[in-house]
């Protein structure tokens, strides 16, 4: 019998990480947590755009805000796009071998919901979208950094999040623990 997946989907910094460990302390069964950091981490460093910038892996541009804020925009190329299938591919089988899956996704663009959907389509899975104001995760981001890659979460703001949901949680008033045993009652 497959597996059930449970989609935590919001940009970086929301609390998708801390939900995800709750959430594996309430839930009666135990579930595998699959992120994008997982797959990010194995790609090559040297590939992830670090020297070579533009190109088949993955490479961010730093930008400033009329604000002046930092955002942090991430592209990718043929092999970071094999690499984004590869994890899709890689959720549904542990699916199919009856594991359960808390998948920890922040969209880099508005095409990686619409092939997770398609991908996941056929399983028990429920979609769940954590959110909070831009000047609350941004305060997270700074503190979880202490500075560095600021401006990840300004970019991926709201990305990925108008699609049907099974639940909205406000993570900015919920902590990870309220915000677990909401999604537990799935």
């Amino acid at each position: 019998m497959p597996g059930r997946l449970i989609g935590l989907v919001g940009t970086s910094s929301v609390g998708k990480s801390s939900t995800a460990r709750q959430l594996q302390l309430l839930l009666p069964e135990p579930y595998l947590v699959v992120g994008l950091d997982h797959f990010y981490d194995m790609f090559p460093q040297d590939w992830g755009g670090h020297r070579r910038g533009p190109g088949p892996g993955f490479w961010q541009d730093v930008l400033t805000d009329d604000d002046g804020k930092p955002r942090i925009v991430t592209h990718y190329g043929s092999a970071g796009e094999r690499m984004l299938a590869g994890m899709r591919a890689a959720v549904v089988a542990l699916l199919d071998a009856g594991n359960n899956v808390i998948l920890d996704e922040m969209p880099v663009d508005d095409t990686i919901m619409p092939a997770w959907r398609t991908a996941v389509a056929p399983y028990d899975v429920r979609w769940v979208a954590l959110q909070a104001p831009l000047d609350v995760i941004e305060k997270r981001e700074h503190e979880r950094n202490h500075g560095r890659h600021a401006g990840n979460a300004r970019d991926h703001y709201g990305i990925g999040l108008n699609g049907p949901f099974d639940l909205v949680l406000d993570a900015a008033t919920l902590s990870p623990a309220e915000r677990a045993a909401a999604i537990a009652k799935l």
